[in-house]
């Protein structure tokens, strides 16, 4: 993703977050005090919860996608796929022309 994208993206996330909480305040839900430490908190978790995943988690993936119930289930790592988006859509095209083709040779003339 372009580093435009990332900044729209995460503009997008505070201004609703920021919507959100102001929705949470007017309607008398939750005091000012009380949206600020829960988004103190929910910065924190979030933060922690990145840097485990990023830093901890992530260099374990090849070892855990070779795991027999990872196997079963099917659960693949694609950290090392920039854009797992476009990826999937060319692959899977690829895979159903091939099988077009497969099947246009079978049929009878």
């Amino acid at each position: 993703i372009s580093a435009l994208w990332r900044v729209i993206i995460v503009g997008s996330c505070f201004t609703l977050a920021l919507i959100v909480s102001a929705g949470r305040v007017y309607l008398h839900y939750h005091t000012t005090a009380q949206v600020v430490v829960g988004a103190i908190v929910g910065f924190i978790f979030a933060t922690a919860w990145f840097t485990v995943v990023h830093r901890i988690l992530t260099p374990l993936f090849p070892q855990m996608v070779s795991l027999k119930l990872c196997e079963m289930l099917m659960i693949r790592d694609t950290t090392l796929i920039p854009n797992v988006l476009w990826f999937e859509y060319t692959t899977s095209r690829q895979e159903a022309r091939t099988r077009g083709r497969k099947l246009a040779a079978l049929k009878p003339t």
